[in-house]
């Protein structure tokens, strides 16, 4: 399969865009009917995270996520070449007035994105705003894949934190200056990290307490990024304010129990564009944890 991947993001990078998606079409048929790539993985996932839904309707989102995930391969190789006008046209943020007010009023940003749509192409936002803006970032395992993703993360002035380290980057950051970074939230820490548990999906998942430790270090405001494919290779972006309830603790672990909540009501609008193939609900929650 990394053959595969290594070979189709070195031949993309020769084509003009609007052929990308007939290889994404290549992509599926290869990944879904010949590969079968993590097929189990996906049913099982998709299965339980809608209990009630019919074996077609499960079979239907199944099928177009795979088509979504091919679609996704070969627009995250297309941000090699892609410009400010071609962002414009394909990925319409609707109110990030809202995001650089923040800023301008001299406060740090985090930006809580998850694994739905293309997350990746929120590599652009530099290009629609003249802030400082980090993101987080957790090297790849595959060596090719991983330095095509750095060159394509950067390319567009996002500076990129290491992880792990990124607390003690984050607090290094330039004081006196407001800063936005983004991560990606919904990873999978390891077990024997002290993982934190809650209910995403009608199951228990495993949570890293980061999105909360680094919010208290920037000491700002939050967002999550709800993004929505309104067709094929177009979305829209929208920041929605994250914000503790009145009885709610600001310096405690509300921000996760928040963030899990939009990204549900984000994957709940279309859950075909999720990233179903990740192994999100390998573990089981302990019985000594079980409310």
């Amino acid at each position: 399969m990394n053959h595969l991947i290594n070979l189709s993001f070195f031949l993309l990078r020769l084509l003009p865009l609007r052929l990308y998606y007939v290889v994404a079409d290549c992509f599926f048929f290869l990944t879904y009917y010949i590969v079968r790539y993590r097929r189990d993985v996906v049913r099982m996932n998709i299965s339980r995270a809608f209990p009630s839904e019919s074996p077609v309707n499960t079979k239907s989102i199944e099928k177009r996520f795979y088509h979504h995930l091919a679609d996704y391969m070969v627009e995250s190789a297309a941000m090699i070449r892609m410009t400010k006008s071609d962002y414009s046209k394909r990925f319409r943020f609707v109110n990030i007035d809202l995001f650089d007010e923040a800023l301008k009023q001299g406060k740090n940003v985090l930006i809580a994105t998850g694994h739905y749509g293309n997350w990746e192409w929120m590599g652009c936002l530099p290009l629609f705003s003249e802030n400082s803006i980090y993101a987080v970032y957790k090297e790849q395992s595959n060596r090719f894949i991983n330095s095509v993703m750095l060159y394509a993360r950067e390319q567009h002035g996002i500076r990129l934190l290491p992880y792990p380290g990124v607390y003690k980057e984050i607090l290094s950051l330039p004081p006196g200056k407001s800063v936005a970074v983004l991560m990606l939230a919904d990873q999978r820490p390891k077990m024997e990290n002290r993982a934190r548990w809650i209910e995403f999906m009608n199951q228990d998942v495993t949570y890293f307490r980061g999105l909360d430790n680094i919010y208290k270090a920037m000491k700002g405001v939050a967002f999550y990024v709800q993004i929505q494919k309104i067709k094929r290779g177009h979305y829209t972006i929208e920041f929605i304010p994250l914000k503790p309830q009145p009885l709610e603790d600001n310096s405690g672990e509300w921000l996760s129990k928040r963030y899990f909540k939009a990204l549900e009501e984000n994957i709940r609008i279309d859950p075909a564009f999720y990233l179903w193939s990740h192994n999100r609900w390998k573990f089981v929650k302990p019985a000594h944890e079980v409310d």
